[in-house]
């Protein structure tokens, strides 16, 4: 049964539009962010924790001090510039595009990238 309304929760394909705060920034919203919710080698990030719960046209806004961004976005690659040294926090909007059950296949293969993460510094910990 397909549900009519989904939110997102473990194993749901959760398609988002990343906006920074950073006028700056290249924010055209032409490249939607796909992830897989709950596979990360590390439990659920910060981030994901955010998202539980919402829905198709929902936002979250965070504010990600540079020493926490690894921490708090984990094994995802984000379409964000990853802050270094001393900056201001990382400022980005995060609006729900889709919400969907994920096949089998989407979890295995994004289970692997998890789990396979080289040295690239995302903070994972499958290193």
């Amino acid at each position: 049964m397909i549900q009519e309304n989904p939110t997102i929760e473990n194993l749901m394909k959760v398609t988002l539009n990343i906006q920074t705060a950073d006028p700056s920034a290249a924010d055209d919203g032409s490249e939607p962010f796909v992830f897989i919710y709950g596979v990360g080698p590390s439990g659920i990030t910060p981030f994901e924790k955010a998202l539980f719960g919402k829905g198709v046209g929902d936002r979250i806004k965070l504010n990600v001090a540079p020493n926490a961004f690894c921490e708090t976005i984990g094994h995802l690659g984000l379409p964000l510039p990853k802050p270094s040294g001393i900056m201001a926090p990382v400022s980005f909007q995060a609006t729900v595009v889709d919400v969907v059950k994920a096949e089998d296949r989407e979890v295995v293969k994004a289970m692997a990238a998890a789990g396979n993460c080289s040295d690239c510094g995302c903070g994972c910990g499958g290193h």
